[in-house]
C-alpha cells in the first residue's frame, strides 16, 4: 500500500538533493570540456540487469546525479556549439521544473485550464512577435518536425479537398501523389513529416539552380504550370548549413499566381524578422499558409510552434 506521507518526504528529499547539485554544476559548466570521453566508463553504472528490488528514490537519485553531471554532454555550457541547440535560460530551466512539479494533462481545457490559457497567450505573443496575422491559429508542438506535420496536415487536408476528397475520412487512397515543391534548402525534417503523413518522403521535388540550393524560381513556376492544380510550395528561412534563406516574397508571389499552399519552415531563422539587419531573410512569411519555428534555436525555450 502506498503511503502518500513518505512519498512526499521522499519527492521533497530528492528535489532537495537536485536543488543542491544544480548550483555547482551550472557554475562549472563554462570551464568543464563539452564532453570527457574518459567518463564514459560512468554509463556503465546505469545499465545492468532489471533488479528485483528497486534501491529506492534518494539513492536512484543520487546515483543518476552523480553520474549525469560528470558524464552528460554539457550543452547547457557556453562551450557547446553543435547541433544549434543553446543552454536553457534560467526561466526556461526553471519552468521547466515547474511543468514537472505541476505535472499538468494539458491536452485539454478540461484537463488544465492553466496549460490551455499559458498556452493561448505564447502563442498571441509570438505571432506579434513576428508579425503573423492575429486570426491564425497555432500549436505547441514537441518537436519541429511535429511542428511540420501539422502544417502539413492542413495543407494536406487543403490539397485534397481541392480534389473533392475528406482525406480525414477518406484517406489518401484514389488520390494521385500530392506535389511538394521546395529549393535545395529544404531540410530532411520536411521530407520526415511527409513521410508520417503518407505522402512519401521521395515525392517532394528540388528546383535549385546551383550546388548551395538557392532556389530555381524559373523551374519551380514551370512545375506549378505543368501541375495544373493545386500544389503545396515550402519555403524555407535560415538553411542551417549555409544561414541562407529563400525569397519568401518570391515564393509567396508564385503560389498567389497559381494558388498553391505555401507552407515556411522557419525553425532556424524566423527569429530573423527580429532584427533590422535580417528581416529581410522572413520579408513575405505573413502571407503563407502555415509556418513553424524552433523556440531553442533562437531564444532557447523547450518548444516549437506551428501556426
Amino acid at each position: 500500500m502506498v503511503d502518500p506521507l513518505r512519498e512526499r518526504d521522499e519527492a521533497v528529499a530528492a528535489l532537495e538533493l537536485v536543488g543542491r547539485a544544480a548550483e555547482p554544476y551550472l557554475r562549472s559548466l563554462p570551464d568543464r570540456l563539452v564532453h570527457d570521453s574518459a567518463h564514459d566508463v560512468l554509463l556503465d553504472e546505469l545499465d545492468g540487469p532489471l533488479p528485483e528490488v528497486g534501491e529506492g528514490t534518494v539513492a536512484g537519485v543520487e546515483r543518476l546525479l552523480r553520474v549525469g553531471t560528470t558524464a552528460a554532454t554539457h550543452s547547457a555550457g557556453p562551450r557547446f556549439f553543435h547541433f544549434v541547440v543553446g543552454g536553457a535560460t534560467p526561466a526556461a530551466l526553471a519552468g521547466d521544473w515547474i511543468t514537472s512539479l505541476l505535472d499538468q494533462a494539458a491536452g485539454l481545457w478540461a484537463t488544465s485550464p492553466l496549460a490551455a490559457r499559458a498556452e493561448t497567450a505564447v502563442l498571441r505573443w509570438l505571432k506579434e512577435l513576428f508579425g503573423l496575422p492575429e486570426a491564425w491559429g497555432g500549436v505547441l508542438t514537441p518537436s519541429a518536425t511535429l511542428a511540420h506535420v501539422s502544417g502539413l496536415a492542413c495543407a494536406r487536408y487543403w490539397w485534397a479537398d481541392r480534389h473533392g476528397v475528406d482525406v480525414t475520412a477518406r484517406g489518401l487512397a484514389g488520390l494521385p501523389a500530392m506535389p511538394v515543391l521546395s529549393s535545395g534548402y529544404v531540410h530532411v525534417s520536411t521530407r520526415k513529416a511527409l513521410q508520417i503523413l503518407g505522402c512519401g518522403r521521395d515525392t517532394l521535388r528540388v528546383f535549385a539552380r546551383d550546388e548551395t540550393g538557392r532556389v530555381d524560381l524559373v523551374a519551380m513556376e514551370a512545375a506549378l504550370a505543368e501541375v495544373g492544380g493545386p500544389a503545396i510550395l515550402v519555403g524555407n528561412v535560415g538553411e542551417v548549413n549555409t544561414g541562407d534563406s529563400d525569397p519568401i516574397e518570391a515564393l509567396a508571389d508564385l503560389a498567389e499566381r497559381y494558388g498553391a499552399w505555401l507552407h515556411v519552415d522557419g525553425a532556424f531563422g524566423l527569429f530573423s524578422a527580429l532584427s533590422p539587419r535580417t528581416a529581410h531573410m522572413s520579408r513575405g512569411v505573413e502571407r503563407a499558409a502555415s509556418v513553424t519555428v524552433d523556440g531553442h534555436k533562437w531564444l532557447n525555450v523547450p518548444y516549437e510552434s506551428g501556426f
